[in-house]
């Protein structure tokens, strides 16, 4: 019968760079970023009913605390006020499928660069958006599906 023995300590001279090993897939996914159960957003309809329902307060603040975004910029996302952010409890379908679009955009950067990484990627100007900070076009669909494209072929290797 063999034994198994103890890995050994190393000195800590190599270190493995800040990326997402050390997370779980839940939280770089949509699902984790808002709080919510993969029942409601796994599937398109369970999505489109989580939307309609809207979502809690709760998950605002795990995606405010996930991504660091403060409240100006979440609420220019959102295309409401500050104060409005600060006292709704419920969000309106309109934001709670913002918010999720956002946090699938987070969990996508996330899980390739890195929490910090992907936060600095998000404030440097990008040649292939004209030169403009990519958190510039977190307010509009179509910014955000830029963004996604964007990430895929850098994960893909494709340079422009």
């Amino acid at each position: 019968m063999k034994t198994l023995k103890k890995p050994r300590k190393t000195s800590g001279l190599v270190q493995e760079p800040d990326v997402a090993y050390a997370k779980t897939p839940k939280q770089f996914a949509a699902e984790g970023l808002l709080e919510v159960s993969t029942a409601q957003l796994g599937e398109p309809l369970s999505r489109v009913a989580a939307f309609r329902k809207g979502f809690k307060k709760k998950s605002f603040d795990k995606l405010k605390e996930s991504t660091g975004l403060d409240y100006q910029t979440l609420a220019t996302a959102l295309s409401v006020s500050t104060k409005t952010l600060q006292r709704t409890e419920v969000f309106d379908l309109v934001q709670s499928e913002k918010m999720y679009e956002l946090a699938e955009l987070y969990a996508m950067g996330m899980s390739y660069f890195g929490e910090e990484g992907f936060k600095r990627w998000m404030d440097r100007p990008l040649f292939t958006l004209g030169n403009r900070k990519p958190i510039e076009l977190i307010d509009v669909s179509e910014g955000i599906d830029l963004l996604r494209a964007e990430i895929m072929r850098l994960q893909h290797g494709v340079a422009i």
